[in-house]
């Protein structure tokens, strides 16, 4: 990679601007995520699902895309990439912990799964993966930090509105600590997946990585509406039912 193509990958790399119907499919899942936070906060049982949401997301999501689609790591990216699971890891522990707080045990998170949704969208992922790994000199490496970014750039925005909510209704909530936390270490991760993109991706590689990005994105976009719609329907039932805590 030279320093004069390094810009036009950072730009890839960067999350787009939204415009038309994809910039007002944001804003609504944006309010119905929203919704759907004020709901599951409501009740006990809602917060213990979103924070097993986040366990899952952690645990399941990104380390398993790490370890299925990064093989030979080039020796600049291995302590990157051990811190990077490290603090993964340090995440894994620390809502676990908040579950346990609440009353809920770990033995029951150890064979949780990401839920029908997710598991759809890290299959359409791999797809694209591999669909792209000849197209890259360092192969998967490619595609992994691709969908790595990606991933990560969402977790960020999914906690940051969360942290944003929770300041408004409950600015001594005591999950916002391990939010604020778990999002600083995020916003790392997407500038260590960003740094990697532009060390291994050749100039004449560039135009075939807008192309998968945008693919990689698409499929998140795909889900957003019904995954937001999901989370605010089981938020409501949660209000509803009975607490068992």
């Amino acid at each position: 990679m030279t320093a004069d193509s390094s810009p036009f990958v950072q730009d890839c790399c960067d999350p787009p601007v939204l415009y038309g119907w994809l910039r007002l499919q944001a804003q609504w899942v944006n309010a119905i995520k929203r919704a759907a936070l004020r709901q599951l906060h409501a009740s006990h049982a809602g917060e213990r699902l979103l924070l097993r949401i986040y366990l899952i997301g952690e645990e399941a999501t990104e380390i398993a895309l790490q370890q299925e689609l990064l093989t030979e790591r080039p020796d600049w990216l291995v302590r990157q990439m051990d811190q990077h699971l490290t603090e993964e890891r340090q995440h894994v522990r620390a809502f676990s912990a908040a579950l346990e707080a609440r009353g809920e045990t770990i033995v029951a998170q150890r064979t949780a799964q990401p839920d029908w949704l997710s598991r759809r969208k890290i299959a359409q992922w791999h797809a694209i993966a591999h669909r792209y790994e000849s197209s890259f000199k360092s192969r998967l490496l490619v595609p992994a930090f691709a969908i790595g970014l990606c991933a990560e750039q969402m977790a960020t925005r999914v906690l940051e509105r969360h942290i944003r909510l929770l300041q408004q209704i409950s600015p001594s909530h005591p999950l916002l600590p391990l939010l604020v936390r778990v999002l600083s270490d995020e916003g790392r991760h997407v500038q260590m997946c960003s740094g990697a993109l532009i060390r291994l991706v050749d100039p004449h590689e560039q135009e075939t990585l807008q192309q998968m990005l945008a693919e990689i994105r698409a499929v998140d976009r795909s889900w957003s509406v019904t995954g937001a719609l999901g989370l605010l329907l089981v938020g409501l039932l949660l209000r509803l039912l009975p607490d068992r805590s």
